[in-house]
């Protein structure tokens, strides 16, 4: 039992005093169970025994601790107003204990109390919600209803936590880890879009250890502060090997860390040891916060917890449970004056007597000595099971519950009730529990709550954090999971028309369901609509809220035919074969579609080939802007997306194709959020090679400056020279926006790009978002015939916000030759 010391007390006539384990006694021998349950050495000295020892603060400047948070929140908000489509990331910091202790309660409330006096809207983020405190009414996270209540947040507290404990579990045990963090993001992401800065606390401790940590920290994109909790005996070189080991956890999921804290750290030697491992760290790159120390009020546990603890019954006292906590426990057997003379001895305690249910002599002893002003402190009573079940015998309880009832009523004594507890259980049985119990803050726990603010401005050095946070390049950084959700609530905002032609694949059902359900997309199915709806049925799927079209019903195929005709009349397409066209073939049909403004794009491929998906919207959809159609990948790796192209197209691509090309792809990656460096690869690095292909590169790269002086390019550029900074550092003389950063890559032919791109997927595990297509007037894209039901879903949402993009430059353009023209009229 931490921060307590147990006392046995026994009449003196016949024991003197002995030690068991660090219990010192002086009672008869504690049964054999209790002495192993006790003996535990309490990891701080008793809070009488010696005044407190000052410990030497970590600097925080006040002067600077509000620049260091506002420098943080500007970056942030500057670098998102560069593209409206990009997702903007919030400032946030997640705080794990990696020495998975779960005494991190204080920790953050010292945080968040900072941030809030600081940064105009803080909030507080749970991802996996653990156990609500006894009784509550909240029924929510302890430490999610700690911070909301402490700290006075306005929000919801359900919109606190991303998963509940058991959710996670199941989705951990199944093997849906994915969707667990799916979820968990989208409810983050949420949450962030009310506040200006968010601590998220790792639930490690409680589930997953460091390894989900990291998981959740990659997922959000989040820095992470470690926190280890103080052992005794423990030097400068245990912490860094700890911090060490549980740092490489993170690194491996591409997780920046930005230091250590120490927690509750014993008090002895402690200064030296800090400046010892702060020194460690430093040579590692990594700043040391602070540490706080152990702290009797800290480690100290309320009345109202011993209850909960040991399933007890407040008999007297209710109104001095919260907020009233003891420092030591004695075990009450002796005479009352020689129990007096014990407490006497130690003025300065407050501690918790137990004793039999028979000795309410002791009861009304100790009651009497709280109502005198100089009689000694007792923090409480709990009165234990006397040989039978308390039911069967009273032991005059009437009469001193009269008692207590006539000093609390009867006016003269004004002071609180000494706190009286019964439980149905042995001595042996509540020392069992009370040595088990752990201090903990409860909202109403006023003392402790103001005393860790003290502690944590005291001892922790925030505005260091904060100013190591502004030096990770974070700007840039898009996951997978901000990725997808970017897709999704862009497609919410603005749900386009998809068709999606493979009506009886049960893939594409399945994702035609998802994608109306969830209001991404208004899902057109072309098929016959009695066999689409009950295959639908078989499969168990809600298609009522999307459309199904014949493709053989007569309605529509006079327009289509008269547009194909039209669109293919320099080819000298007839009629009646432009009819069969369309009639033999969806893919055509539902081009068709998209071309006279009956959908506004296509999906399909996952049971037809590339060539047969993209041929008929290379004839019909051909846009005037960009003379060539390519492709390409979202390849979303870990920690980041990036763009391959042209890697299902164009076979191989001449110097002002592969411009093209570049050109495109940068547009397409800007338009998804993704701040374009065009890499144009080759197996020469700026000059270190020579050849046909690589000048047929160096050509490219000039026609890209020309053309388009905006974009940030470079080539010839091999690969690891272009994602690697410490390659592009040895291969890249001079300086370079891109050679170390490139987002998009631009491969030299078709043989490359495809190779190179399915290499990557399969060795990394990386999604292969494509093939995307580009230089379309609408959009039209492939699948893969070995997609997933995600995969069309998600190529779904990719096709909806290239329609909204086609859409917005069909109005910009509009508007732009409208106000021409209305300039000429006025000239004239």
């Amino acid at each position: 039992m931490e921060g307590r010391t147990l006392r046995c007390g026994a009449s003196k006539s016949y024991l003197g005093e002995r030690r068991v384990g660090n219990v010192r006694s002086l009672a008869p021998a504690v049964p054999v169970p209790l002495a192993h349950a006790l003996r535990r050495k309490p990891l701080i000295a008793k809070a009488s025994a010696q005044p407190e020892e000052k410990v030497k603060p970590v600097p925080s400047p006040a002067s600077k601790d509000s620049g260091a948070a506002n420098n943080v929140l500007t970056r942030t908000t500057s670098t998102s107003k560069k593209s409206s489509s990009k997702p903007t990331q919030k400032p946030t910091l997640m705080l794990c204990d990696v020495s998975l202790t779960g005494r991190r309660a204080g920790m953050l409330l010292g945080f968040v109390h900072w941030f809030e006096t600081r940064v105009p809207s803080v909030g507080f983020f749970q991802p996996v919600g653990g156990g609500a405190y006894p009784g509550s009414s909240m029924n929510i996270d302890r430490h999610v209803e700690l911070v909301h209540r402490v700290c006075g947040l306005r929000d919801d507290p359900q919109t606190m936590v991303g998963v509940s404990e058991a959710e996670a579990k199941q989705s951990i045990s199944s093997g849906h880890n994915s969707a667990m963090l799916d979820k968990i993001f989208a409810r983050y992401a949420a949450y962030c879009e009310t506040h200006d800065f968010v601590v998220v606390e790792g639930p490690g401790p409680i589930l997953g250890g460091t390894e989900l940590d990291a998981a959740i920290a990659q997922t959000i994109s989040s820095p992470v502060l470690m926190s280890i909790s103080g052992h005794a005996g423990w030097t400068a070189q245990d912490y860094y090997n700890l911090a060490m080991v549980k740092r490489q956890v993170f690194v491996d999921h591409k997780v920046d860390v930005v230091g250590v804290m120490l927690n509750l750290v014993p008090r002895e030697g402690m200064d030296q040891l800090v400046k010892e491992f702060g020194d460690m760290l430093r040579a590692q790159g990594l700043i040391l916060a602070g540490a706080i120390p152990e702290d009797p009020i800290m480690a100290s546990v309320r009345l109202d917890e011993v209850a909960h603890a040991i399933g007890g019954e407040v008999l007297f006292g209710h109104s001095a449970m919260q907020d009233h906590d003891y420092d030591e426990i004695i075990t009450a057997s002796q005479r009352v004056e020689e129990l007096l003379e014990m407490l006497d001895a130690n003025p300065n305690s407050r501690p918790l007597i137990v004793t039999s249910q028979d000795r309410l002599d002791i009861v009304l002893g100790l009651l009497a000595a709280q109502l005198s002003v100089k009689g000694p402190a007792v923090a409480g009573v709990v009165l234990t099971r006397a040989g039978r079940a308390m039911d069967h015998t009273r032991y005059a309880k009437d009469t001193v519950a009269r008692i207590f009832d006539g000093i609390e009523h009867g006016g003269v004594y004004k002071g609180s009730l000494l706190p009286i507890l019964a439980v149905d259980k042995t001595v042996t049985e509540v020392l069992n529990k009370l040595s088990a119990s752990v201090a903990s803050i409860l909202p109403s726990s006023t003392r402790k709550i103001n005393h860790v603010k003290i502690l944590f401005e005291r001892n922790i050095n925030v505005a260091s954090v904060m100013t190591q946070m502004q030096n990770i390049p974070r700007a840039d950084r898009i996951t997978p999971k901000m990725f997808m959700h970017m897709l999704r609530s862009q497609c919410l905002r603005d749900p386009q028309r998809i068709v999606l032609p493979e009506s009886l694949d049960k893939r594409i059902l399945e994702a035609a369901a998802i994608s109306s359900q969830r209001g991404l997309a208004h899902i057109t199915l072309l098929g016959d609509p009695a066999a689409v709806q009950n295959e639908a049925k078989k499969l168990g799927l809600d298609i009522s809220k999307v459309t199904i079209r014949n493709p053989k019903e007569p309605h529509y195929l006079d327009k289509y035919v008269d547009a194909l005709v039209e669109a293919r009349k320099k080819k000298g397409l007839m009629r009646d074969v432009a009819m069969d066209i369309i009639r033999g073939d969806d893919n055509y049909y539902g081009v068709m579609m998209v071309h006279c403004d009956d959908a506004d794009g296509m999906v399909s491929g996952a049971i037809h080939t590339t060539a047969a998906t993209v041929r008929p919207a290379m004839q019909v959809l051909k846009n005037p802007k960009y003379p060539l159609i390519s492709s390409v990948f979202f390849m979303c790796l870990p920690d980041k997306i990036l763009v391959y192209g042209d890697c299902a197209v164009n076979t191989n691509p001449t110097a002002e194709e592969l411009a093209q090309i570049a050109m495109t792809a940068a547009d397409t990656a800007e338009a998804f959020g993704i701040t374009p460096r065009v890499a144009m690869l080759s197996y020469s690095t700026l000059g270190s090679g020579s050849g046909p292909d690589v000048n047929k590169v160096t050509e490219a790269v000039a026609l890209v400056k020309k053309e388009r002086p905006d974009i940030k390019v470079e080539g010839p550029i091999q690969y690891d020279a272009a994602i690697d900074p410490a390659v592009a550092q040895v291969k890249v003389k001079g300086a370079s926006e891109v050679a170390g950063r490139a987002t998009v890559f631009v491969f030299p032919d078709l043989n490359t790009g495809n190779n190179t791109y399915k290499a990557v997927q399969q060795a990394s595990g990386a999604i292969a978002m494509g093939p995307v297509m580009q230089g379309l007037s609408k959009p039209v894209n492939d699948l893969s015939r070995g997609c997933t039901v995600p995969d069309i879903v998600n190529t779904v949402c990719v096709t909806s916000i290239q329609a909204q993009q086609a859409k917005a430059r069909a109005a910009a353009a509009a508007a732009g030759a409208a106000g021409a023209a209305a300039g000429t009229g006025a000239q004239a």
